[in-house]
């Protein structure tokens, strides 16, 4: 199943993300983990997406998003849990 690749800005920063089938059952957010990237999911997203809408981030200094210009701020577990706090947020409005 084919999916589209998208660039959200969160909290400053450019995220990229794969979104995947368009299923009416509700949106599946697969996020990688520290050491890896969105298309880490494909493989899932694939067998969800026939059913779901699935999303996978890309968190930033990862895959295609972008770089930190501020590393020591925000590489850590705050500043992930903003990006994704935004992510969340807009997500539902800038991909449709």
């Amino acid at each position: 199943m084919p999916y589209t690749s998208h660039y959200l800005t969160c909290a400053g920063r450019e995220i990229h993300f794969t979104e995947w089938g368009a299923g009416s059952a509700g949106t599946v957010i697969a996020w990688h983990g520290l050491a890896r990237t969105g298309r880490d999911m494909d493989e899932l997203a694939a067998q969800l997406a026939p059913r779901f809408r699935v999303l996978c981030p890309d968190t930033i200094g990862r895959g295609l998003s972008q770089w930190s210009p501020q590393p020591r701020e925000e590489y850590c577990l705050d500043f992930y849990a903003e990006l994704a706090t935004r992510y969340l947020a807009t997500v539902n409005t800038s991909s449709r």
